[in-house]
């Protein structure tokens, strides 16, 4: 996990007028492997482990939250980063449940984005290739980032509405939003929120910020 991810992360519990800290056993080319992220606030901590953080506040019970689908035909790394217009830019982007096992292709495919993997299940870091330059995180219900933070997004449209009510809130400005196997409900909510359909195809659509 990058460090300079870490400046853009809150507490889950008490963001986001709380940040986290991060103590770093074990670091590789400012990427830390191993470790844990505090709350100066409610004290809580985060274990880091394989570069793998797990922020969700209870383990136990926020085990399998997300949705229980197949993920079936998921669009390749090539297709995410023409759909998301990833160039010679920089920033953060998140792949969201099944279609964060993209995040290796996209990291061959453009070196200047950091590719962050959230899941609503532990992280199985045995499965993951090249751990050291990944930032894959489980959550629960909030995504623990800032607002406006994220240059781009990829999420499944069966997700559930509080995960999309998240996603609007730590899109940037002028930022993209790529929803694979959208509807025309989720389509309206996002355009509710103020987002604009640059493309659609199907059921998939990219949209833009303002």
């Amino acid at each position: 996990m990058h460090l300079l991810l870490v400046d853009q992360m809150i507490c889950p519990r008490c963001g986001p007028e709380f940040g986290l800290v991060l103590w770093a056993d074990k670091m590789k080319e400012r990427r830390v492997l191993e470790g844990y992220l505090g709350c100066s606030n409610c004290r809580d901590k985060f274990l880091v482990v394989d570069g793998c953080a797990d922020l969700r506040l209870n383990s136990n019970s926020e085990e399998g939250s997300g949705p229980s689908w197949i993920p079936g035909n998921l669009p390749t790394g090539i297709e995410i980063a023409s759909l998301l217009g990833l160039t010679e830019e920089n920033g953060n982007v998140a792949l969201i449940g099944h279609l964060a096992s993209r995040i290796g292709d996209l990291s061959q495919i453009t070196p200047n984005f950091e590719f962050v993997g959230i899941s609503y299940e532990k992280v199985v870091t045995d499965r993951l290739i090249d751990v050291d330059r990944s930032n894959n995180i489980s959550v629960g219900s909030r995504l623990p980032f800032r607002s406006r933070c994220f240059r781009g997004l990829v999420v499944s449209g069966k997700e559930r509405s509080s995960c999309m009510q998240e996603v609007v809130r730590v899109l940037a400005p002028n930022g993209r939003l790529v929803v694979w196997q959208t509807t025309k409900e989720l389509n309206e909510f996002f355009e509710d929120q103020g987002l604009r359909i640059v493309m659609q195809d199907n059921n998939v659509v990219v949209m833009s910020s303002i």
